[in-house]
């Protein structure tokens, strides 16, 4: 008899953990885009100090440096979009900021290879 309980109770568990793993997902997913934008603004910080200790002088270093950082937003704006359309909650200023980026990363990062082409030739 334990034998037919095991079948209807594993089936039960599997159900449940199938059930209860979207929602981890979930959280998963909003911890790392809370993740990624607390990365890229300490990226972005750290981008801006050594500009700013070159004068603002452009080099190779800080034009890859500042596209490293363009590129870390995009892949974060693509997980954005990932967590969305896997129905995530994530709160209305993240949502807010994260969907104005997208608008906004494919002029800023054109506009930022127009400005460093004569340093990234070499």
């Amino acid at each position: 008899m334990a034998a037919f309980l095991r079948r209807p109770l594993a089936a039960i568990f599997i159900l449940t953990a199938c059930a209860i793993a979207p929602a981890y997902a979930a959280d998963d997913c909003a911890a790392r885009i809370d993740a990624g934008l607390a990365n890229i603004k300490r990226a972005d910080n750290v981008q801006r100090t050594r500009e700013a200790a070159n004068d603002l002088q452009l080099n190779r270093e800080l034009c890859q440096g500042r596209l490293d950082v363009l590129d870390a937003r995009f892949a974060l704006s693509d997980e954005f979009e990932a967590c969305r359309r896997d129905g995530a909650a994530l709160p209305e200023s993240v949502v807010r900021t994260l969907t104005q980026a997208s608008n906004e990363l494919p002029d800023l990062k054109a506009a930022w290879v127009r400005t460093c082409a004569r340093q990234m030739q070499d």
